[in-house]
């Protein structure tokens, strides 16, 4: 509880300096005030909002801090996504601060995009990766109005190359996704609930979500408290299982050690182990630690429902949507050069599914009409954050970087091998490789 990451901390105070000075400790105290409302609601049982949306980049700060020096207001869950990309700024600031036009648009992002600061945290992580790799890298001005501009302009001698980031947002066919399998799932909670009952569900769904009933997985569970030879099942949809929780281990943490509800770490202990090619529901009920209402010191009831999509038609949806996004940012490139578009991706959907996505996304853009634009390659940014379950990190991400030749030309890729929020120097061990990208897979 007492350790300090002053590498996080220094990306916080760049960030907070770029801000407005006349409104940033309002702002800050406005975060920090209502966080600490919702905390207090969350120990007494009301899980309402931590944050106010219209101010996400203060919200990154104040977390970004918490986590790095004052861990009683530490949420792991919102922490883990903003983390690693704060540890890099701070790491590379120097870097970043020879990079034209990164204080401007790290001053947007704070200001401006107060709101959806993601986007312009991705542009300064992959401006970084094109600075690492010895291209001479700049931010383009932008002329609202007038023309469509590029993100960056990168060179490295008589090469030069626009470059365009594209941050996928949480409204895209994923989030929805993921936010329908949590409505199903909470369906699932409610009934073990009101029948006392804490069972482990698993299931395999092959079709789309939004077209499963809203009763499809409640109406197995009650199948199974009526009877416990329904536990099993398969049709059409897809496939599941029922087991009632093993208390045993979760029991014998918990009388020693508090854990974070609803993490990684507690779904272990109620599992038995972790599998990251599902997504983890969990409801409960539990007795919040003392200063630290995040955090269960004891659990009384509980049900986890673990889920994956192998759908193809499913895939099919997610591959199109990022064709989508790549046709809006092939828009801002020019003409008079070759173009690149990096698309970053929060994915939850397990390395399985994440390879077939890799297939369907290279074949989306063998046949992509760049237009007029010369368009030759598209990276994908794949990040997946977790609330760990090691007992020695407090975050861990998978993070891959998949590319995606546009047409058939031979025009070789700008940044090959590349990594966003770790130097590729110094991914010496442990380096996995995705068998469809043939691109390193890193858990960090």
């Amino acid at each position: 509880m007492d350790w300090r990451d002053d590498v996080v901390l220094l990306a916080t105070a760049w960030l907070a300096e770029l801000a407005n000075g006349r409104t940033w400790a309002a702002r800050i105290a406005a975060t920090r005030d209502r966080f600490l409302l919702a905390k207090t609601e969350w120990g007494e049982g009301r899980m309402v909002p931590l944050y106010d949306p219209k101010d996400t980049a203060a919200w990154y700060v104040f977390q970004a801090n918490a986590y790095a020096a004052d861990r009683l207001n530490w949420v792991p869950e919102e922490a883990v996504r903003m983390v690693p990309t704060f540890t890099r700024i701070g790491e590379e600031l120097p870097k970043l601060l020879e990079i034209p036009g990164a204080e401007a648009r790290a001053a947007r992002l704070m200001n401006a995009d107060r709101s959806q600061p993601d986007g312009g945290l991705f542009e300064l992580l992959v401006a970084l990766a094109y600075r690492r790799a010895g291209w001479d890298t700049r931010f383009v001005t932008e002329r609202p109005g007038i023309a469509k501009t590029p993100d960056l302009f990168v060179s490295k001698g008589r090469r030069r190359w626009a470059v365009e980031c594209k941050r996928m947002d949480r409204s895209s066919y994923q989030s929805r996704e993921k936010a329908r399998g949590e409505m199903l799932a909470n369906a699932v909670h409610a009934l073990a609930l009101a029948n006392g009952r804490s069972i482990a569900m698993t299931v395999v769904i092959d079709a789309e979500l939004a077209d499963l009933p809203d009763d499809y997985l409640v109406r197995r569970a009650a199948s199974y408290f009526e009877h416990p030879r329904n536990a099993v099942w398969a049709d059409e949809a897809g496939m599941g299982v029922i087991e009632e929780i093993d208390w045993s281990l979760a029991r014998r943490v918990l009388a020693v050690d508090d854990v974070y509800f609803g993490s990684s770490r507690m779904i272990e202990l109620l599992l038995g182990g972790y599998d990251h090619d599902f997504s983890h529901t969990m409801a409960g009920q539990w007795r919040p630690a003392p200063e630290r209402p995040f955090w269960a010191s004891a659990l009384y009831q509980a049900s986890v429902v673990s889920w994956r999509n192998v759908s193809i038609p499913a895939i099919r949806k997610k591959a199109r949507h990022f064709r989508s996004v790549v046709a809006g940012a092939t828009k801002q490139l020019p003409k008079d050069r070759p173009g690149v578009v990096h698309v970053g991706v929060e994915s939850w959907s397990g390395g399985d599914v994440d390879g077939a996505r890799h297939i369907f996304n290279k074949l989306e853009m063998l046949d992509f009409d760049p237009v007029d634009t010369r368009l030759r390659w598209v990276y994908g940014e794949y990040i997946a954050p977790e609330v760990t379950t090691r007992s020695d990190e407090s975050w861990a991400i998978e993070e891959t970087s998949a590319s995606y030749r546009v047409g058939r030309h031979g025009t070789a890729e700008p940044l090959p091998n590349h990594m966003l929020l770790t130097p590729e120097h110094s991914i010496k061990h442990g380096v996995h490789w995705d068998p469809v990208s043939q691109r390193p897979l890193k858990r960090f």
